[in-house]
Formats: C-alpha cells, sequence, structure tokens
C-alpha cells in the first residue's frame, strides 16, 4: 500500500486540532463569545477491480495512489458564530478535504453576515450554502447522514455546494405544516482535474414542508454556466474536429456561454425506529455537460445504536455534451470523440447495503458494500488507473467496500 504522507500528516495535526478545541469549556454565557463546533470524517474506500478507482466528481481527485482510498470522504470542518447584537451574528466555516485538483489547502466553505429581518425572516450575505439538494445542509456533515456518503449518482450532479451572494430564508406555520422557503441569488466556482467551472447569476428556491415525521424537499436553480477545459486530450480531440470542418462542435465542449437548470425532489420519512430518504433530481444544460437525470430510494432501521440499511441509485444520461458525426475516413478521430463522450458520462446503477453503529452522541461508524454497473458508453463514479487514453471500464461492475467514521464536537 501507498500512502501520502504529507496529506495524512495535515490530517491528523488539524484532527489533534479539533480534539483539542472540543475540549474547550465554552459554558461561559459571554455574548461576545464565539461559538465553536466542528466536524471530521476519516474515511477508506476500496474497490475489486485492478483497473479503476472509486471518486466522487467535484469532491476529490480521481486518481489517487493510495488503496484503500481516503481521499474520498475524509475531511475536517470548523466552525464559528459570533452574535454581534440580538438580532443579527457571523459564521465563518473552513473545510480540508482532498478537492478536484489533489490539494488539501484549507478553503472557506462559510462566511456570512446574517440579520433577523421580521419573526420568522432573516437575509443571509456572503458565502453560504445553496439548497441545490435535500441533503445540501449537511453535506459535510457526514454524521448527520445515515450512510458513508450521500448516493453518488445523485450528488454527483451538481458538484457546485455554496454561493457567493445572499439569500433569504422564511419559516412559517400553514395549517399543520411547518414551511422554510428558501430564495438565493449569487455566485460559484470550483476547480478540478484539466479545468475549471464557474456558475454565474445564479437564482433559485428552495421549499421544506414538514408534517410530523414526513418531510418534503422541493429546489429549482438556474444560472449561467461556463466551464474551461484543457489538457491534452480535449486539445488533440478539439483540433481534429477543426480539422474536418467540425470546429463549430469545440464550442458545445469548452467555453464561458452556456446555461443551465436543476431540479431536486426529496422526501424524508423518520418515526424513530424506520427511516426512508428518496431523491430525485434533474441538470439540464445546453453545452459543456451532460443532461441527465438520477434518483436514489433508502430504506433502514434502528435496533438500539445499530441502523443497517438499504439503498437503490440510478443515474441516466438523457442528453450528451455535443453531438458530431464523424467521417468513416477519420476512425481514430471518430474513436477518440466515443472516448470522450464516454468518459464525461456518469451514468451507472447501484445498490448498496450498510450499516451505521451510533458509539456515542457524536460519533457514529459506518460500512458499506456498493456493487455498481456502469452503463455501456460511461465511467460512473469511476476513474481508470493508468491509461486514460486506452481505458475500457465502460459497462463494467465494480464492487465497492467503504468504512468511515464521522465525529461533530
Amino acid at each position: 500500500m501507498i500512502v501520502r504522507p504529507l496529506h495524512c500528516a495535515r490530517f491528523l495535526l488539524l484532527l489533534l486540532l479539533s480534539v483539542t478545541l472540543r475540549a474547550t469549556d465554552s459554558a461561559a454565557a459571554d455574548p461576545m463569545k464565539p461559538e465553536l463546533s466542528g466536524f471530521a470524517t476519516l474515511g477508506a474506500v476500496t474497490t475489486d477491480r485492478r483497473d479503476m478507482w472509486f471518486t466522487r466528481y467535484g469532491v476529490n481527485y480521481p486518481s489517487s495512489s493510495s488503496d484503500p482510498d481516503f481521499s474520498p470522504d475524509s475531511l475536517l470542518g470548523l466552525q464559528a458564530s459570533l452574535r454581534l447584537l440580538a438580532d443579527n451574528d457571523v459564521t465563518l466555516q473552513a473545510l480540508v478535504m482532498e478537492d478536484g485538483t489533489n490539494s488539501y489547502d484549507p478553503r472557506v466553505t462559510l462566511a456570512f453576515f446574517r440579520q433577523t429581518l421580521a419573526p420568522g425572516l432573516s437575509v443571509r450575505v456572503g458565502r453560504v450554502r445553496a439548497p441545490f439538494f435535500m441533503l445540501s445542509d449537511s453535506l459535510y456533515v457526514n454524521y448527520s447522514n445515515p450512510w458513508v456518503r450521500p448516493p453518488v449518482e445523485v450528488y454527483g450532479l451538481n458538484p457546485f455546494n455554496d454561493l457567493d451572494g445572499i439569500d433569504f430564508i422564511y419559516h412559517a406555520r400553514i395549517g399543520d405544516l411547518d414551511a422554510e422557503f428558501h430564495p438565493y441569488y449569487g455566485r460559484s466556482a470550483i476547480s478540478f482535474l484539466q479545468g475549471r467551472a464557474r456558475l454565474d447569476e445564479t437564482w433559485g428556491l428552495g421549499l421544506v414542508l414538514t408534517r410530523g415525521d414526513l418531510s418534503l424537499h422541493l429546489g429549482r436553480a438556474n444560472a449561467r454556466f461556463m466551464l474551461k477545459r484543457h489538457g491534452a486530450q480535449h486539445a488533440a480531440l478539439t483540433a481534429g474536429l477543426a480539422a474536418v470542418g467540425l470546429g463549430g462542435v469545440t464550442s458545445d465542449l469548452s467555453g464561458d456561454d452556456g446555461r443551465t437548470s436543476f431540479t431536486s425532489v426529496g422526501l424524508q420519512w423518520d418515526d424513530g425506529r424506520w427511516q426512508v430518504i428518496g431523491e430525485y433530481v434533474r441538470r439540464r444544460a445546453d453545452r459543456y455537460v451532460t443532461s441527465s437525470s438520477a434518483w436514489y430510494l433508502s430504506a433502514g432501521r434502528r435496533f438500539g445504536a445499530l441502523t443497517p440499511y438499504v439503498s437503490f441509485a440510478r443515474q441516466i444520461l438523457d442528453e450528451p455534451i455535443a453531438r458530431a458525426t464523424i467521417p468513416a475516413s477519420f476512425p481514430a478521430l471518430d474513436a477518440g470523440w466515443k472516448a470522450y463522450l464516454t468518459s464525461r458520462n456518469n451514468a451507472q446503477r447501484s445498490i448498496t447495503a450498510g450499516g451505521r453503529w451510533d458509539v456515542s452522541p457524536t460519533t457514529a461508524l459506518k460500512a458499506e458494500f456498493t456493487h455498481a454497473r456502469l452503463d455501456r458508453n460511461a465511467w460512473g463514479s469511476y476513474f481508470p488507473r493508468g491509461n486514460m487514453q486506452a481505458a475500457r471500464i465502460a459497462g463494467n461492475t465494480a464492487n465497492t467496500f467503504s468504512l468511515s467514521l464521522d465525529l461533530t464536537f
């Protein structure tokens, strides 16, 4: 097994810092004293395939050198909140985890000023979490989630988690329903292997309706979309397309003039013993990325501190990034074009069986086994080891085993 000592040392150092913070006495009733909290996950994942890695697109660098791989799930987050006056406060959250550029540099994931405008109504300005998914608020705080990780078929469709902008949150009681309305506006940017992406003029609305044990989430967002690709594969393909008179197709592969929308519908039911969670999402894009749909359904049963669960998930390709008819006299270019589209298609189906053990009120140990089948023209949530140009992982099956230790403090 090959390990990356620098990355492990950083993670362990920050974990030690978190334990120190956990031991800090914050009981003093000083209104100007920051409230400190944190969360951490130490996770490991391995597959039974020697020709592919498991990856979480938009989260970790998709080509690790260790097996088991600690990069998809391990993270450490620290958060500080400070109340300024009775009706406003500021919050800062920093996160350390491997990102899509193979970096462990800490990054700010929340940084906002919140003002209460009226009973039940507040506004936040700065870097906020956008409610693209039902579980967006707890996406990093994995202790709050029943699984080792949220289903990648669904949560891999939108890697933008934070927005620099403004949002409003309004809580209301409507008959027997508790309602939360969450409109927002802003922009977001991420970097990944051989590229970078940005959402501009992002506006959307999240709605949560709760009655007793049942909760319903609805979300819709629209944005301008920029995605700039680079790297040898992209450069060779665009040059080849231009050489055969298909240069116009390249504007659908990379650029700053795209439009995208994202729709999500989620349902949770939890009576203290049984827990059922399901979510459906749809991404539409006019270029740069696929238009795809995905869903999952998960059910678990609590037996004291132990919760076994089973999940089914599916991602479907609705439209490829672009379409092009390569002349038959250029078979190498045609093969390269098909390989390019395949590498950017994450469609797959999976079944997961796992269990969660709540060791304490702030600590959970989880283990799960996933059997996934990649669509015949897709890499799914996997990435080939070795030479990407010669990769033949599409259409294969993979068995993935994952462990995680989740903490809050």
